[in-house]
């Protein structure tokens, strides 16, 4: 299934100039990933990021139904406050994500959450909570130094299962909030850190799994004892 909210492809020569390089990254996370969708029967994927036909492709591949669902433009809207277009990311009562809950065995986020203010993020990480499946994934980057607060937008192309093609594409979101662990684990309330890598780049990699509700213990009668004759 697709839900494109744009509709072609990325093509570099197109791409806004903005100093930096386009560049391979090798991937610990999206081989755990992949092994772990193609042992499942018609999972669904949502990929949150500039739509690239290979991504999608790469996931129906494994067997997904692959939902594409761009969130490029309502994050730019609110880093230039352009009125009202586009999502209300301040609003805690609006979902971001127009899906029903628990529609998604995995989420790709990429790098959204650099681009959100803690408050927004957590929100948005609230949002994520409600569509993904219990036991769910999520693949999010996190900015883990100061010195990449100024990297521009990327559009990422994965390649092959180890190795995604990182593309700048705009110098339009150039600010990017440097979240701690500490303030990922606060971010995810409902989530445990499945796997973490921090790339040569500084990036961390990550695999955050929606936590199963614990069952509660059935309980157990006791026969009362017999009534003394």
């Amino acid at each position: 299934m697709f839900k494109r909210r744009t509709t072609t492809d990325f093509d570099p020569s197109q791409a806004p100039q903005t100093g930096a390089a386009a560049r391979v990254e090798a991937s610990h996370v999206l081989p755990r990933l992949a092994r772990r969708l193609s042992l499942m029967s018609h999972p669904r994927v949502l990929d949150m990021g500039s739509v690239v036909g290979g991504n999608l492709q790469f996931f129906i591949d494994l067997g997904c139904k692959v939902t594409a669902d761009d969130l490029l433009k309502p994050v730019e809207v609110l880093r230039v406050g352009a009125g009202s277009a586009g999502i209300d990311w301040k609003n805690p009562t609006t979902n971001r994500l127009d899906h029903s809950d628990a529609s998604f065995d995995a989420i790709i986020a990429w790098d959204v959450f650099d681009f959100l203010p803690k408050a927004e993020a957590k929100i948005f990480a609230r949002d994520l909570h409600r569509v993904v499946k219990p036991g769910g994934i999520v693949l999010a980057y996190f900015t883990s130094r100061e010195t990449e607060r100024r990297e521009p937008h990327r559009r990422y192309r994965i390649q092959a299962q180890d190795k995604i093609e990182w593309l700048p594409v705009s110098n339009a979101r150039t600010l990017r909030h440097v979240y701690q662990n500490r303030d990922i684990q606060l971010m995810f309330e409902g989530f445990k850190i499945h796997t973490a890598f921090v790339l040569q780049n500084g990036t961390r990699e990550m695999l955050l799994e929606k936590k199963v509700p614990v069952a509660a213990p059935a309980l157990i009668s006791t026969p009362l004892p017999a009534p003394a004759k």
